[in-house]
């Protein structure tokens, strides 16, 4: 907002000059030399003759174009003010994110098989994702009046994370997609395959907590003070219910990595904090003067790391893959693609057509368990695979209602909770699997 106000401000002094500089010649009574500099009197309506009489009133001789502002002037300075309107509005970045239609894209050219194994059918799996733009003020509006985009707030979105977390935890959400996507099609197809938890990958610690200031974007916990940690109810196992103030050793490594490292951290204490619309929990720094009332759910104080369970995850190793699958990210980031991926995984390895032959697409985030979950951008995605000449779009439960409302005459919706029902729904319309799908 300040490059707005100094843009004003050169706008304004732009439209109180005139052209040419030369407007203020008339602003000083002109004088006659012969007088003694006494002013001319042909202002102020006399006319003087060589004795000094006068000979009537006469008109003030012209003072020339110099110093009136013309329409020619306004029309000027109107321009100059929206020009730097325009300028201020290009580089001034507003709070709200647009959600724009992306591409529905076959997930058959994304998914590798071996060779042997790979089948060959009629009809597709469509992938589809969303375009994220992080708007400045002349774009807002622009997103707003088009029907197909929406318009949110940047937190809404992304929730309490940078841009920079907000992808860096999008590209693991992938790896976490087809890594489900790997373990649900092989198992639908009958494959022993595993996935066990390994350890909880931290998302986002709470602003001002021990978890926020000890630990990196993406570690992965594995133990808490010699405790072996896999998933949530281990942690919560593992912390106890020490004191706020003790310190913990933690053992944590990047994601995708193996070298593990410790970490001491000194737990918080949990308390309350004034927010829209209620209080929230918050995990602060145990010892530090502040008029936030403690939260004891149980009568006593209790330490806390600040990690969200909501808002992390649980990291998987898969076991008893009969051969290697390859999943293409392609330059895309976040949960959704989960189910499209186990669909044409599928696909490629069953000898019957799981399709039908029909261009079916499919969004929803894909758990190791085949649980189908919630995804966002579910009109902007219905509009993407509509246009794509898809006939089936399914989509996780409680999406239903929005896609339907975009998916105009020739694409059915079809709403899933598990890799079982998308199975179910497949057959009736005429596709076939060679084997049952089982958990």
């Amino acid at each position: 907002m300040d490059g707005g106000d100094e843009s004003g401000r050169a706008a304004n002094g732009w439209t109180g000059v005139a052209p040419g500089g030369a407007g203020h010649a008339a602003a000083e009574p002109a004088t006659d030399p012969a007088a003694g500099e006494r002013p001319l009197e042909a202002a102020t309506g006399g006319e003087q003759s060589a004795d000094g009489a006068g000979t009537g009133p006469t008109t003030a001789p012209p003072t020339g174009r110099h110093g009136r502002i013309g329409p020619i002037h306004v029309v000027g300075g109107v321009l100059a003010l929206l020009l730097v309107a325009v300028i201020v509005a290009s580089l001034w970045t507003v709070p709200y994110i647009a959600v724009v239609p992306g591409t529905a894209i076959n997930a058959d050219s994304l998914v590798t098989v071996p060779p042997k194994l790979r089948q060959h059918h009629r009809g597709a799996v469509l992938l589809t994702d969303v375009n994220i733009i992080y708007l400045k003020a002349i774009d807002y509006f622009w997103y707003k009046w088009n029907s197909d985009d929406a318009v949110e707030p940047t937190q809404s979105v992304i929730g309490p994370a940078t841009p920079a977390q907000y992808v860096s935890q999008g590209v693991i959400d992938m790896a976490n997609a087809r890594q489900a996507a790997t373990v649900v099609g092989l198992r639908a197809l009958g494959y022993g395959v595993g996935a066990s938890a390994s350890g909880v990958i931290v998302y986002q610690p709470l602003p001002g907590s021990p978890g926020a200031a000890a630990f990196a974007d993406n570690d992965v916990i594995v133990a808490v003070d010699g405790h072996r940690v896999r998933d949530f109810t281990s942690l919560a196992t593992a912390l106890g219910s020490p004191q706020p103030g003790t310190q913990v050793s933690v053992r944590v490594h990047l994601f995708g990595a193996t070298r593990v490292r410790t970490v001491d951290v000194r737990l918080g204490e949990l308390r309350l904090e004034k927010v829209t619309g209620g209080l929230a929990v918050i995990c602060a720094r145990a010892g530090t003067k502040t008029k936030l009332k403690p939260y004891e759910p149980t009568g006593v104080p209790r330490g806390c790391l600040g990690l969200d369970s909501q808002l992390s995850e649980v990291d998987y190793v898969t076991t008893g893959l009969p051969f290697t699958v390859s999943m293409d990210p392609r330059n895309i980031i976040g949960p959704s693609a989960g189910l499209a991926y186990t669909l044409a995984l599928i696909q490629q390895l069953d000898p019957k057509s799981l399709t039908g032959g029909r261009k079916v697409a499919a969004t929803g985030t894909m758990s190791v368990t085949g649980q189908v979950g919630d995804v966002g951008g579910v009109a902007q995605k219905t509009v993407a695979v509509r246009d794509a000449g898809a006939s089936v779009f399914f989509v996780p439960t409680v999406e239903r209602s929005t896609a339907e409302k975009h998916a105009g005459n020739k694409l059915r919706i079809f709403a899933v909770s598990d890799i079982s029902q998308v199975l179910a729904d497949l057959r009736s319309l005429g596709g076939s699997i060679a084997s049952p799908a089982r958990g």
